[in-house]
């Protein structure tokens, strides 16, 4: 029997009765108010549409239309399960899933929620869910612990490279058809981003308004398992929903809300942030003309004014923090060379990127491991997902995704495309160890205070 633990370890030993009482919250539903021995600025956020609450704080989403309009079918149950694109694409979680809340409806539910159906969900299609140890062993490791989705693949016969084994810790995958796992894509904060998925881009002549109203009838038709297809009429109504989803931290638990004395963070500023395809890109931005600007997040320069001060528990200290934590993403942690959209974080034109988060010594032992042939060359490569090279069948493309946005990260747990980072702090180190970066333990923990604070 396969243990249940938390996916984050101590994730779940708070002692603060509060934050408890959110993570319910988070997981039953969004908009009750806060417990009463909260400060007032974070009793504030109940004035948003949908506020929710993370390990660092709290979290809201707006919505372009000033409401968010559940009668779209974007909520609405469209195939023979009881599934909606909310199941996995959740206000409560950042408009995709995280492990504690993955964990929360596994328990509360003995594994037979929607979400557990092995339709997408859990080692493989014929897995055993007929006992609840059974559905832990199925569930556990892919769904509670890295919050996956997994697909049916093959390998393109016109690619540049062949499968020729396949190492699958579940016996399923085969050198004709194996399990890909991935996390779900965030429907939030779309309209500032070059590309919606891990490793494709709109196609030419597209956007991505265009590209979200393709989601729909694939989403009934596998997840939802629809026996009747989406019409193009709910496909453009939910694609128009998604594309005007925003969605970011708002108040830190520890520095207090995050849009107040001189700074700018919360969705509303978001919303206002002008974006358009390539952007501060390289070699010039295609409107302005000038250079990439290294400072690609400049929302918390009001709070420069604390960034001397010690960790003396004050409000004030920890925004010095999240300041200081600006600083090392836009210089010393090299992070706004991928993530070079003003205050977004994504990559302002569909690039993708191999950082090595694909190779089975990072993936780790919960995906199966690919053996890739070069058919030119006879060169074989490793690797736990294919990556872009899916999409395009270039050997030069194995192992590269997108330079995901970074807004409203306190709420999307575990990180990367196939959850092997439990926290922030997992995905610094990582680079960390990738680009021997060289950041102190300081500079450390001030980049995770700012991402969390994203």
């Amino acid at each position: 029997m396969t243990e249940i633990r938390s996916p984050r370890s101590g994730v779940l030993r708070m002692g603060n009765e509060a934050l408890l009482a959110g993570l319910c919250v988070a997981f039953i539903g969004c908009g009750a108010p806060p417990p009463t021995n909260q400060p007032e600025a974070i009793a504030e956020t109940t004035s948003a549409l949908e506020p929710t609450v993370n390990l660092s704080g709290f979290a809201e989403t707006l919505h372009e239309t000033g409401a968010i309009d559940r009668t779209n079918p974007f909520f609405q149950a469209l195939g023979t399960n009881p599934r909606t694109c909310e199941t996995c694409h959740s206000s409560a979680t950042g408009w995709g899933t995280n492990s504690i809340s993955n964990t929360l409806q596994f328990l509360l539910s003995a594994g037979t929620g929607p979400l557990f159906n092995l339709v997408d969900s859990g080692t493989r299609p014929d897995a055993d869910i007929s006992t609840f140890p059974a559905r832990v062993a199925t569930f556990g490791d892919v769904v509670l612990k890295r919050g996956l989705t997994r697909f049916s693949r093959a390998i393109n016969p016109a690619a540049e490279f062949s499968l020729i084994a396949v190492s699958d810790p579940y016996g399923f995958s085969t050198t004709t058809t194996f399990s890909g796992f991935r996390r779900p894509t965030p429907t939030a904060n779309e309209r500032k981003t070059s590309t919606i998925l891990s490793t494709s881009a709109p196609a030419a002549g597209s956007d991505v308004p265009a590209q979200l109203k393709t989601i729909l009838p694939g989403g009934v038709r596998l997840h939802e398992q629809g026996a009747v297809p989406a019409t193009q009429a709910q496909a453009d109504a939910a694609g128009e929903f998604m594309v005007g989803v925003y969605f970011a931290q708002t108040v830190d638990f520890k520095a207090g809300r995050l849009d107040s004395d001189g700074a700018n963070g919360g969705p509303a500023a978001l919303m206002a942030q002008p974006f358009y395809l390539g952007i501060n890109g390289s070699p010039t931005d295609p409107v302005t003309g000038l250079p990439p600007n290294p400072n690609v997040f400049n929302i918390y320069d009001g709070w420069s004014k604390y960034a001397g001060l010690g960790n003396d528990g004050s409000p004030q200290s920890a925004r010095g923090a999240i300041y200081r934590g600006q600083v090392v993403f836009n210089t010393a942690g090299h992070c706004s060379g991928c993530h070079n959209s003003p205050n977004v974080g994504g990559h302002s034109t569909p690039v993708f990127f191999n950082t090595g988060t694909a190779d089975p010594e990072n993936c780790g032992a919960d995906l199966p491991v690919l053996t890739l042939q070069n058919k030119s060359s006879g060169e074989t490569k490793l690797t736990c997902d294919p990556g872009r090279a899916l999409s395009t069948g270039l050997w030069a493309d194995i192992g590269k995704f997108r330079a995901s946005p970074l807004r409203g990260l306190a709420s999307r747990a575990p990180y990367f495309h196939d959850g092997q980072a439990a926290t922030i702090n997992d995905v610094i180190q990582h680079y960390q160890a990738r680009f021997s970066l060289g950041l102190t333990t300081q500079q450390i923990s001030d980049l995770a205070t700012f991402l969390n604070a994203l």
